[in-house]
């Protein structure tokens, strides 16, 4: 069974799929929710129909069942009878969290050496400053894995990643958490967040 790591917390209960081509996951195809079943029609890519396939399973193994998934208008997933809801992959692994009383936004990022050449668009200067040096990457793909993680958890894609996401400093570890600073309008709010860093990926999730 592929699952690869799970972890249950106070209200939280976290679950990471690693990605096997040799899985037979097509038949949760017809369990799937009216939603779930259009945006499988648009996916043609095989390796991008596993990870669905692989979040999906990873659902199941949680709950017992295959969820009825629905979107907000922004994309955010939701579930009867769960607050929180949130999923994410890439090319190995597929992560899934759930919570009955919280919030909650997730993301896995593999440690792409893309992010150091993109950090300009999404750091701010008191998060370049935390770096060791510009080719820091566990420290990059933390901020990016952190910072989409309170997109997830606000359904809000709009946000600048630079000026309207600020997070703690932090230094790598196995388990970090910290709180980050979402600033919206004039309003500022404190939010907690946890960093996961494995082998060759990191995994975050925030909430509210």
């Amino acid at each position: 069974m592929p699952v690869y790591k799970e972890y249950q917390l106070k209200h939280i209960h976290l679950l990471i799929w690693r990605l096997d081509p040799t899985d037979d996951l097509a038949s949760l195809q017809d369990g799937l929710s009216k939603e779930d079943q259009n945006r499988l029609q648009k996916i043609k890519n095989p390796n991008k129909r596993l990870e669905f396939f692989s979040a999906r399973a990873a659902l199941y193994e949680i709950l017992g069942y295959i969820p009825q998934l629905s979107y907000s208008a922004k994309g955010a997933p939701s579930i009867d009878k769960y607050q929180g809801v949130s999923i994410s992959h890439n090319k190995d692994y597929a992560a899934v969290i759930v919570s009955k009383k919280h919030k909650v936004g997730l993301d896995i990022e593999a440690f792409r050496p893309q992010m150091i050449r993109l950090q300009n668009r999404f750091l701010s200067e008191q998060e370049r400053q935390s770096l060791e040096d510009e080719n820091d990457l566990p420290r990059l793909c933390g901020y990016w894995c952190l910072k989409e993680s309170f997109i997830k958890l606000l359904d809000a894609p709009e946000l600048d990643l630079r000026e309207q996401i600020r997070i703690a400093p932090f230094a790598p570890a196995e388990l970090v958490y910290g709180k980050a600073h979402i600033l919206r309008g004039d309003q500022s709010k404190v939010y907690p967040w946890f960093l996961k860093m494995e082998k060759d990926f990191c995994l975050s999730f925030s909430m509210d």
